[in-house]
């Protein structure tokens, strides 16, 4: 019969994992490379000891408030690491639409010569892409050739999440059997423009996040540990002042 240590410590891992693939978290660890599982490691060696050293160490000024203070400290933590592989995700996909530019300056170039088809147009686009663009658009194309089917540019679609990607796959798959104009993404280039923008924006507002939330947990975990027996001193001293 399991300890009632260990039915706590398996009941924490299978909250902590069902938390990281809420929604459809599961295509974002996917994508990076990353599993629910390594996550939730990396927290019970890091989080999880530091919120018992909180409770070690607050015991004797906060008492029972040590294990909620404890608790929260762990809690932040696993949302670090969480947020963590959430903007390692919306890298590659910034990654992903600055490649855009380029395809949509080659693939009308090649189309201009009327004489190549819109697959041949993107195979001759592809060695001038950046990556992960190239790779994700040759396996589409390899998809497409294998099964004739055009599903490929809609998984590429979900997987992005991105309203030019969605704009650009859609063209693709409108006009692969019928034809494409070179002007196929001329309406797009005040979209591209915006797109690049956010996407800096995002990745400077990201890195602040990230700074914040590690000294905020920083900040908590001492002023737990350090902040509350210095402020029962204090106020034991000024109440002795008065007495």
């Amino acid at each position: 019969m399991p300890s009632p240590f260990a039915v706590v410590f398996e009941t924490i891992k299978e909250k902590a994992h069902g938390w990281l693939l809420r929604k459809d978290r599961a295509l974002v660890y996917r994508l990076t490379g990353k599993t629910p599982e390594e996550v939730v490691k990396r927290w019970l060696l890091f989080g999880v000891p530091l919120g018992l050293l909180v409770v070690l160490l607050a015991w004797e000024s906060l008492g029972a408030l040590s294990v909620a203070a404890a608790l929260i400290l762990a809690a932040a933590i696993l949302f670090a690491l969480d947020a963590a592989v959430a903007n390692e995700y919306r890298r590659w996909r910034d990654r992903l639409v600055d490649g855009i530019p380029v395809l949509a300056a080659f693939v009308p170039a090649f189309l201009e010569t009327g004489v190549v088809t819109p697959r041949r147009a993107l195979e001759l686009a592809l060695p001038f892409l950046p990556e992960p663009l190239r790779l994700e658009l040759d396996s589409a194309v390899g998809s497409v050739a294998r099964s004739g089917r055009l599903d490929a540019f809609d998984e590429l679609k979900e997987r992005a999440r991105h309203p030019l990607v969605d704009a650009v796959c859609f063209r693709l798959k409108a006009g692969w059997d019928t034809g494409l104009k070179p002007d196929v993404f001329t309406d797009l280039n005040e979209q591209i423009r915006d797109a690049q923008e956010v996407a800096a924006a995002r990745a400077t507002a990201a890195k602040s996040a990230l700074v914040t939330l590690v000294s905020v947990i920083g900040l908590l975990g001492a002023g737990l540990v350090f902040g509350y027996p210095a402020w029962k001193h204090i106020t034991g001293t000024m109440g002795g002042m008065f007495r």
